[in-house]
Order: structure tokens, then C-alpha cells, then sequence
């Protein structure tokens, strides 16, 4: 029987053909979402947290890495064991003396990593160190050369017309009194500091005066108001005349004795306002007082 050989033909479909989708819906790529052409900038993800400082291992004085790094100091550092130890005898149990075999052997990991650790960060830092002085006698160096180089030629053929004492000095402005005005600077700021410290003593001073007749218990603020309100006493006399009490100040002055006050002036009315001269008196003793006791009555 002949086999018959016919061509395979491809159909095409208008349909779109059911495939499974790949991705899961648990990834972020299920929904197609469309990009734009021009790709996005890098974004550096932000890192929570922050890296401790660095140790300092060599204290920062002479010779410090030298002698933590002697054989003196690491023999006093990790000491080796001891004859006692070496000559104690084993125990019988095998997993006991299992276990002392392997701290044995920990301890020694310890010693030797204590010891190398040492001795190469001694090397790590006399290599940082050396790096870090080249570069920076480099920079020094390079630094000099340009200051005192000559102006080039064509920077001084293309400067415009330039007085000589008009350019600026390599070495700066002189300034011979310095020193002078430094101390100056000194001796104001020494005086302002003792003015400030006075003030604050005679604040102080006034504010402990003062304390005895603050109001610190229901008893005192009982009798205070009992007395600043008593209607038998002289605290609110008239209206016609000033009494004791803070808000009785009397009656309200009228519009003649302003103008009368306004067209007399102040020559003349200077002890008046000032209670008299007793009233001058008695402030002129409280602050002599005052200045030879050195704090407030």
C-alpha cells in the first residue's frame, strides 16, 4: 500500500489562542502595565539603619602599635596554659574528656586569632597611615608650587592695565597691631563676662529678697485677699481720693486738668510727681543702702 505524501498546510485563526499566562498572580508582573520609552532614572534604594564607628584599636599616642603588638604585651594579652593545666591528669569518661580536648582546642584558636589579628592591623594601619602622609605632603607640595609660581605669560600679556599696588597680595594685608587689639579683644570680653555675672548675682539676690512675700500656702493667699479686699478698711476710700488698694486710683482726670497739665509743663512738678522730698529721700537711702550691703533691701 502507497503512502500518500500531501503537503501540510498552516491555518490561521483571527482568534487570539488560549494560552496560560506563565507569570502568577502573586507576581507584580501579572497586570501588564505599559512603560514609557525613555527608561526610568536609577533609583538607590535608601538603606534604614546606620553603620557604627569604626573602633580605634591603637590608642592615639607614641609607639602605642609597637607595644600592643610586642611580644611582652600579646604574652600578657593571651597567656598560654599553664603547667598546671598541660600536667592535670585526663578524665576517664570519654565524652567528658571529648569536651575538655575541644575547649582546649578553641582556646588556642582564640589565642592565635587574638595574636594575628593584632599584628596585621598594625601593618594595615602603618600602610594607611604611610598612603594618607604621602598624599598629603603630595597635596602640600603641589599646593606651595602654585602659590609661588611666577604669573604666566599669557595671563600677563591678556590682563588689562592694572595699577601694581592695586593687585592683590600673595601674602596678604599687613596687620602690625594685631596683638594689641587681640588682647583688647580680651580684656572687653573679660569685662562683659563680669558685668553679666554681676547681673545675674543681683538678679538672684533680688529674687531672694522678694521671696518673703510670695504667696506659697492657702493661708497666706487667705489673708492677702481678706486684706486687699476689707470693706472696714481704708482700701477703697472714695472716689475723690486715692485710697490703698491698687485699683482705686481715684477718679478720672478731666479734660481741664490734662490741658492744664500739658500747658504748665514739666518745670516745677518734678518732686511733685515724685512724692515730695521726703519721697526722694527715702530712694536715694535705699540705694546707698543697697550699694553697701551689695544686694537689694
Amino acid at each position: 500500500m502507497e503512502h500518500q505524501i500531501r503537503p501540510k498546510s498552516r491555518l490561521f485563526s483571527t482568534t487570539k489562542s488560549t494560552q496560560r499566562n506563565p507569570i502568577g498572580p502573586e507576581s507584580p508582573n501579572f497586570i501588564h502595565v505599559p512603560q514609557t520609552r525613555q527608561p526610568d532614572a536609577y533609583y538607590s534604594p535608601h538603606v534604614k539603619g546606620i553603620l557604627p564607628t569604626p573602633r580605634h584599636i591603637f590608642p592615639r599616642v607614641a609607639n602605642a602599635a609597637e607595644k600592643m603588638t610586642s611580644p611582652s604585651y600579646l604574652a600578657a594579652t593571651a597567656p598560654d596554659p599553664s603547667e598546671r593545666t598541660l600536667n592535670a591528669p585526663k578524665p576517664k569518661d570519654p565524652s567528658i574528656r571529648q569536651f575538655v580536648e575541644w575547649k582546649s582546642k578553641i582556646s588556642e584558636h582564640r589565642r592565635r586569632n587574638l595574636r594575628e589579628s593584632l599584628v596585621e592591623l598594625r601593618e594595615r594601619k602603618t600602610k594607611t597611615d604611610n598612603r594618607l602622609d604621602a598624599r598629603t605632603a603630595a597635596k602640600q607640595r603641589e599646593r606651595a608650587r602654585l602659590l609661588n609660581a611666577p604669573t604666566p605669560a599669557h595671563e600677563k600679556f591678556t590682563v588689562a592695565s592694572v595699577l601694581q599696588s592695586s593687585l592683590p597680595l600673595k601674602n596678604g594685608l599687613q596687620d602690625p597691631d594685631r596683638e594689641a587689639r587681640i588682647e583688647q579683644k580680651k580684656a572687653n570680653f573679660a569685662a562683659h563676662d563680669a558685668r553679666k555675672r554681676a547681673e545675674r548675682r543681683n538678679a538672684l539676690h533680688t529674687l531672694y529678697m522678694n521671696a518673703r512675700d510670695f504667696i506659697v500656702t492657702e493661708e497666706k493667699l487667705t489673708e492677702a485677699v481678706e486684706k486687699a479686699f476689707d470693706p472696714h478698711s481704708k482700701q477703697f476710700d472714695n472716689d475723690y481720693r486715692r485710697g490703698l488698694n491698687i485699683w482705686n486710683l481715684g477718679y478720672p482726670e478731666t479734660a481741664k486738668t490734662l490741658l492744664d497739665r500739658a500747658s504748665s509743663g514739666e518745670n516745677g512738678r518734678t518732686m511733685e510727681r515724685l512724692g515730695g522730698f521726703g519721697g526722694v529721700m527715702d530712694e536715694r537711702m535705699k540705694r546707698i543702702g543697697e550699694e553697701l550691703t551689695g544686694g537689694k533691701m
